[in-house]
């Protein structure tokens, strides 16, 4: 799947001119997401990652209450280079508060309650504290972040989308950004929003996994509208990489199970059950990179050696025969 240590392939984010590697890092682990990080912590994996030829980095306001934009601007600084693609989140704009808030997430966050707003003046106000928190002039990408969760039904849904795209779209056509899209955990407001205007890409997090394609036809339908899609979480929250949380929860026994038995697959095949849950999102036509949490250089190294792992063809088709996947479309054509 992946070529020599040192590169990786780009694919280009749907008709722009934004190109990212095919494994991308999300930062959240990097703001302490479960457990505490450190700024040492981000500046080693972060250099790994460039080392290993990874260009593409996810961060959000979100992610360590502007811990992981700090973070990742910081180490950033060391490489300049306009080969690096930035996507950060908006929505969620943060504030200063005195009382410290429970955070069972990111147990290091700083003092800050989240507001969201999407209106062109709290997109405005997102970005420059963004490009504030990074020591940044601008960013590659600009994703509305989880808008299902703050609106009431389909069409208060409808109204939040479209004023946030109205905004992202102004930045895009005045050259600041290069991309627009939507960072979501369900295809359902991607569906939507590819009704209400012309986006970029769509970041779609725990839905589409070797586990199960749960995205209803979402991504063929971004193939067939030249949009990317950008699958983040494909270890589906460190469960199929020997982790105890699904989904940001605990994993399902009807869960467990099923990782149980394709780990079961995997090891016949000698292949690890990371290379495939990496690699299977990026058969997809539609799929720029998948984008996953890193914490430290072990584990930059790990995953990119798993991106690298050859997989057999009779180890894919094993795990179709099972119905974790569909046969892939390579080998009907071996047949």
């Amino acid at each position: 799947m992946g070529d020599m240590a040192g590169h990786l392939p780009s694919r280009r984010v749907g008709k722009t001119t934004a190109s990212v590697s095919i494994l991308g890092l999300g930062t959240a682990p990097l703001g302490g997401l479960y457990t505490a990080s450190s700024d040492e912590m981000a500046q080693a994996t972060i250099d790994c990652a460039i080392a290993a030829g990874i260009t593409y980095f996810d961060t959000a306001p979100q992610y360590g209450l502007g811990l992981a934009e700090r973070r990742l601007g910081r180490a950033l600084r060391a490489h300049p280079s306009e080969d690096i693609v930035v996507s950060t989140k908006i929505g969620r704009v943060l504030e200063p508060t005195d009382e410290p808030l429970p955070q069972d997430l990111w147990p290091e966050a700083p003092s800050f309650a989240t507001r969201y707003d999407a209106s062109a003046e709290g997109i405005a106000r997102s970005i420059a504290d963004s490009l504030d928190r990074m020591g940044r002039s601008s960013v590659d990408i600009l994703l509305l972040h989880d808008p299902e969760h703050y609106a009431a039904d389909e069409s208060a849904l409808g109204q939040l989308i479209t004023a946030a795209y109205d905004a992202l779209s102004l930045l895009r056509k005045t050259g600041r950004i290069k991309a627009i899209g939507l960072g979501v955990n369900s295809p359902d407001p991607c569906r939507l929003a590819l009704t209400l205007g012309d986006w970029d890409c769509m970041m779609l997090a725990g839905t589409y996994s070797v586990l199960g394609q749960n995205d209803g036809g979402l991504l063929d339908l971004c193939h067939a509208r030249d949009v990317s899609v950008l699958i983040a979480g494909p270890y589906m929250s460190g469960a199929l990489a020997g982790g105890g949380h699904w989904k940001y929860g605990d994993i399902p026994v009807e869960i467990a199970a099923r990782i149980a038995l394709l780990n079961q697959i995997c090891a016949s095949h000698d292949v690890p059950i990371e290379a495939v849950a990496l690699q299977f999102p990026l058969l997809h036509p539609a799929v720029a990179s998948v984008v996953t949490g890193m914490r430290s250089p072990d584990e930059v190294t790990r995953n990119c050696e798993h991106l690298n792992h050859i997989i057999p063809d009779d180890c894919w088709a094993e795990i179709a025969a099972h119905g974790f996947i569909a046969r892939p479309k390579r080998l009907d054509s071996q047949s």
